[in-house]
């Protein structure tokens, strides 16, 4: 049997650990188990509020430190995120060694903190092939550069979620012949299935308005990447559009209560609600006018294809490097990305389109999101990858 292990640790909720759980998934699943066997690796104890997930979906953990105070301390903005992160690095780098050394698994899989992976197979030997796999388009920082040309010889793949990370990469020399796309494993059929016939707990105000009022979606952390406060100071000005339209704002992050103060600021807290989290986005979706996504980067951008395979129009800023790709010009409405003045005309086009011309873009989008499903991404990797 070859054991495919994943590396992916992480400081904050981002979409690449739904990503690492539904690929491991995958791999359990969909390939023979006699041959292959998929597991992950906790490192400091950041996958302990995923432990039901991962025993419903079989997916075994290996813990590298059984002491850890990781979960105790808070790991949001630049500099409390960056001790976190050095912290997973130390604390991680004999006990993966190790693991490494002695279960010998076929195949280690990496998506986050990377270096210390690559560290390790750059100065010692496994007999293990390493798979580099790119989660969100990244900068090519000196320091990066010059760790992925040493390391570069002892990895196997290097796996981009969109073709336009591919060529983006591929304008280096020592990264060209590793290159290969892989579509990210966003779509669950049978985690969708199940969705539909759950019940979702809300508050009366925003249930009233989520059953019964035309409002506008955006799902994700109130970070600089996902550019809510850009989209928040435009909303007076969608309200002069359509006096009927509220807007739903589904997350938490180090900007959330900037965004509230600017919602006071402005006087509209009457239009605007936030909500912290849910594991039921297709409820929203299917509820809304459409989803707005207002990103000044993606990789591929899993709400969008969460999106469109719930058959909800999609808004997005045209900002590398997925939404482009995936939407296109019949899949949705693309706007240039942090400008104010095609944002409102995007918006307002949105608004006054034409009902067919709606319907025949979410049925374009719904068929490109088939892409980004489990079954597909497994056959992928068993043809191009675990091999």
């Amino acid at each position: 049997m070859k054991k495919v292990f994943y590396w992916s640790p992480f400081t904050s909720k981002v979409a690449t650990v739904k990503s690492v759980i539904n690929s491991a998934y995958s791999v359990n699943k969909y390939l023979n188990k006699n041959l292959f066997r998929a597991t992950i690796i906790d490192a400091v104890h950041e996958w302990k509020d995923y432990s039901d997930i991962l025993k419903k979906k079989n997916i075994e953990l290996i813990h590298l430190n059984k002491n850890s105070i990781f979960n105790n301390f808070k790991k949001d903005g630049f500099l409390r995120s960056r001790m976190a992160y050095w912290y997973i690095f130390f604390k991680s780098f004999n006990p993966l060694h190790k693991v490494l050394k002695n279960e010998k698994p076929a195949f280690l899989i990496i998506h986050l903190i990377t270096s210390l992976p690559l560290i390790l197979f750059l100065f010692k030997h496994y007999e293990t092939k390493l798979i580099l796999r790119i989660s969100g388009l990244p900068r090519l920082t000196f320091f990066r550069k010059i760790l992925w040309k040493a390391a570069c010889k002892k990895v196997f793949k290097i796996t981009c979620p969109t073709e336009d990370t591919f060529k983006d990469l591929s304008r280096y020399d020592f990264l060209r012949d590793k290159l290969c796309v892989l579509h990210d494993p966003v779509i669950s059929l049978k985690d969708m299935n199940v969705l539909k016939n759950t019940q979702i707990n809300l508050d009366d105000r925003i249930k009233e308005i989520v059953e019964n009022k035309k409002f506008l979606l955006s799902i994700g952390r109130f970070t600089k990447q996902k550019n809510f406060l850009f989209y928040l100071k435009c909303i007076p000005e969608i309200m002069n559009l359509d006096r009927d339209l509220y807007f739903l704002f589904i997350g938490e992050g180090e900007q959330k209560l900037e965004f509230l103060d600017i919602i006071k600021k402005l006087d509209i807290s009457d239009r605007v609600l936030t909500l912290s989290f849910t594991n039921n986005v297709n409820y929203f979706m299917n509820k809304s006018e459409a989803l707005v996504l207002t990103s000044l980067w993606e990789d591929p951008g899993f709400v969008i294809i969460e999106a469109g395979y719930n058959n909800c129009q999609v808004v997005s800023s045209n900002c590398p490097n997925g939404p482009m790709e995936i939407i296109d010009k019949d899949g949705g409405y693309l706007f240039k990305s942090n400008s104010k003045i095609d944002f409102l005309k995007t918006i307002k086009s949105v608004l006054n389109d034409n009902k067919r011309n709606k319907i025949n873009k979410k049925i374009v989008l719904k068929k490109r999101s088939k892409k980004f499903t489990l079954f597909r991404h497994c056959l992928i990797l068993k043809k191009n990858i675990l091999i």
